[in-house]
């Protein structure tokens, strides 16, 4: 609070204070006189145990439960501050982001420089190849390389100094080597507000590090698509592909944002195609939803709102409850999907409008704390969770009697799922089949929920659990598929279709 201004001020940091915050306690403490680390909030939610830790610097939220086998009855945990006592530890944050782990060497794709640095870099050559074959006929590893996916080609550069300067990380793709089908898709989010952190679920959680570009640092993740992040800055949203560095910017929003809003957004195509709409939706009151959408080419935003009010079949009206979630582009239309397995679609491609769909049978489950919405092998899917993740239920859209229908395995498929994008992919592996990928991290390593043993796993560890406790959720993350197709600059303009 500025008392001279009368105003609330974003805070960027806290300093050297840590937070406790409970229903009845609110204290504030110095980080260095705790032995605590600092920029931390401590908090506890109403009717659990668990204890929650929110990262102020990397925006995340690490949830644990510190007293497991406490006997019923229990109650509400609360923070008492005890003077005089000695003084406590906690290890603190490893601020080495380019690390060696589980044998995986981090490397750190420097998209300003366009270049690859190995953290091995400043060692000498490794002297046992192990599982490679070290090639002597550099013409023979230049025709090789020339066959690698962009990733296997940066995995060649690792092996050693001599190829690190043979193969130049800048030369010119072809189809061939940058499909994507054998890849899963990557978690995203910024580190430090300076670069992109990637973890690659299907090489063992391997992290790569690239550059923001200085326009885009500070800005969020509100969507992804096809090897684009949309990225949101104020009133202004940019298309950005981390991988060729390609930007395209969007006209700024009307008056009537001031910020960015949006209970969810998302786009129908690439943003380098003429056909490519982005459309966003928000709560305007309580039997209304505000819907803004922008086609490619055009100056202005389209702004509208609409009744959330309908009829479900044998109860009375309710409202469409618009949940955390981003809206799918399938079949023509966008499909939102609310905590109630309700479906709302807004259609452009004849008359612009926004219909409830009177599901016959929404899915029966108990109180359903996050919903995800998905496409999978042509068929909408929802994802529907209990609280802490402790039930996970999937059902698919029979779209022709408009009944959803659970599904007990995904076949060979694996979703990927977070506030801001879901996607589904072929497994690339037998190991990531019939499962659930969250953008949570045990350890560092992705957690997901196995359809197969009903649990929740961690890549790379024997990590197994009932609810997905004990992980850590980045609040502005994102799954991306790769894609480092080029991108002519005559493309790059939003207003020329």
């Amino acid at each position: 609070m500025d008392f001279d201004s009368m105003t609330w001020e974003q805070v960027e940091s806290m300093d050297d204070y840590v937070f406790f915050l409970s229903d009845n306690t609110q204290l504030s403490c110095l980080a260095s006189d705790l032995g605590l680390s600092k920029g931390y909030v401590y908090y506890t939610q109403d009717e659990e145990m668990s204890m929650y830790k929110y990262d102020l610097e990397d925006e995340s939220i690490l949830l644990s439960l510190p007293c497991p086998n406490l006997p019923a009855p229990w109650y509400m945990p609360e923070w008492l501050m005890i003077s005089a006592t000695p003084r406590f530890g906690e290890s603190t944050r490893t601020t080495d982001h380019v690390s060696e782990k589980n044998g995986c060497i981090h490397k750190v794709i420097a998209a300003m420089e366009n270049q690859t640095v190995d953290k091995e870099d400043d060692k000498d050559d490794v002297k046992e190849a192990g599982p490679w074959m070290m090639l002597k006929d550099d013409h023979m590893v230049w025709l090789i390389s020339n066959y690698l996916h962009t990733l296997d080609y940066i995995h060649l550069r690792g092996v050693s100094k001599k190829y690190h300067t043979m193969l130049d990380l800048r030369r010119s793709s072809s189809t061939m080597t940058v499909q994507t089908i054998d890849l899963s898709p990557w978690l995203v989010f910024p580190k430090h507000r300076a670069v992109f952190d990637f973890i690659n679920p299907m090489h063992n959680n391997e992290n790569y590090l690239m550059n923001i570009p200085e326009l885009l640092k500070g800005s969020r993740i509100r969507f992804s698509k096809g090897g684009w992040l949309l990225l949101s800055k104020g009133k202004t949203l940019f298309f950005y592909n981390p991988f060729t560095r390609s930007t395209v910017k969007l006209p700024v929003l009307p008056d009537l944002c001031p910020q960015y809003a949006f209970t969810g957004i998302s786009f129908s195509s690439l943003p380098t195609t003429s056909d490519c709409v982005v459309f966003a939706i928000n709560k305007s009151s309580r039997d209304a939803v505000e819907i803004s959408f922008i086609k490619r080419g055009d100056e202005f935003w389209t702004r509208d709102v609409y009744s959330n009010v309908y009829l479900p079949p044998r109860r009375k009206n309710v409202d469409f409850e618009l949940n955390f979630n981003n809206p799918v582009f399938h079949r023509g239309a966008f499909y939102c999907l609310d905590l109630n397995g309700t479906l709302g679609v807004f259609n452009l491609e004849h008359d612009i409008s926004w219909e409830i769909l009177a599901m016959i049978n929404p899915p029966n489950c108990d109180f359903i704390y996050k919903s995800f919405l998905v496409e999978c092998d042509g068929k909408l899917v929802s994802v529907l969770l209990g609280h802490l993740g402790k039930w996970v239920r999937i059902f698919r859209l029979n779209d022709v009697e408009m009944v959803w229908v659970e599904v007990k395995h995904l076949g060979r498929h694996m979703l990927c799922i977070s506030n801001t994008s879901c996607t589904s992919a072929m497994a690339p592996t037998g190991r990531m089949e019939n499962k659930i990928f969250f953008p949570r991290l045990h350890n560092d390593e992705i957690v997901y929920y196995s359809l197969d043993t009903g649990m929740y796993h961690s890549l790379g560890s024997k990590h197994c659990a009932k609810d997905y406790r004990d992980s850590k959720e980045n609040l502005n993350c994102s799954w991306i598929e790769p894609n480092w197709s080029e991108t002519p600059d005559r493309y790059l303009n939003w207003l020329k279709i």
